[in-house]
């Protein structure tokens, strides 16, 4: 734990976004109206979002955008600014989970690193029927954020940025109800 008063945003991939693999790049390609995606606008709209971003200025927060590792190459298609700071693949996540106070996420199991570090999660389930609809890797299980997770559970952007807000004013501290579930 070395916090750097840092806030990352790590949102995990979609197959249904994703296109072919590429073996020349050895990358997966983007489904041609990628950007024309929930996933894409809520992000994008997210990392730019100026409420947010002059919260975490007058704070003294940093911003960092952290995609999976299958979109880290398509960083470029995401509105870039200088208020936040777009990791890539060179990033070692242990300086990610060391660094920042607050992690922003959708389903990645990630955060399970920053639930053992006792640092505050949010979850943002714009597209839960579209993740969990089938065309994804992955499917309901036993883990139900609302009741399992280890931060709250955002369906919008505006509810998204409001929670990411009220933690920056409180200087990202965990909340007592979800220590008692990270140590249970």
């Amino acid at each position: 734990n070395d916090s750097k008063k840092q806030i990352v945003v790590m949102p995990t991939w979609r197959r249904y976004l994703a296109g072919s693999w590429d073996v020349e790049t050895d990358r997966w390609t983007l489904v041609p109206d990628f950007q024309e995606s929930a996933f894409f606008r809520f992000y994008n709209s997210l990392i730019n979002d100026e409420k947010l971003l002059e919260a975490a200025k007058k704070y003294g927060y940093t911003i960092a955008f952290f995609p999976h590792p299958t979109l880290q190459p398509y960083l470029n298609l995401f509105d870039q600014n200088e208020a936040i700071e777009f990791l890539d693949s060179k990033t070692a996540y242990k300086d990610i989970y060391a660094h920042s106070d607050l992690v922003i996420t959708d389903y990645s199991s990630a955060v399970f690193d920053f639930a053992y570090l006792k640092k505050p999660i949010v979850y943002a389930h714009f597209d839960v029927e579209e993740f969990f609809g089938g065309s994804h890797v992955c499917k309901t299980g036993y883990f139900e954020y609302e009741r399992d997770g280890f931060g709250e559970v955002e369906y919008d952007l505006e509810s998204t940025v409001n929670r990411i807000i009220e933690y920056i004013e409180n200087g990202c501290q965990l909340k007592e109800m979800y220590r008692e579930s990270i140590d249970n």
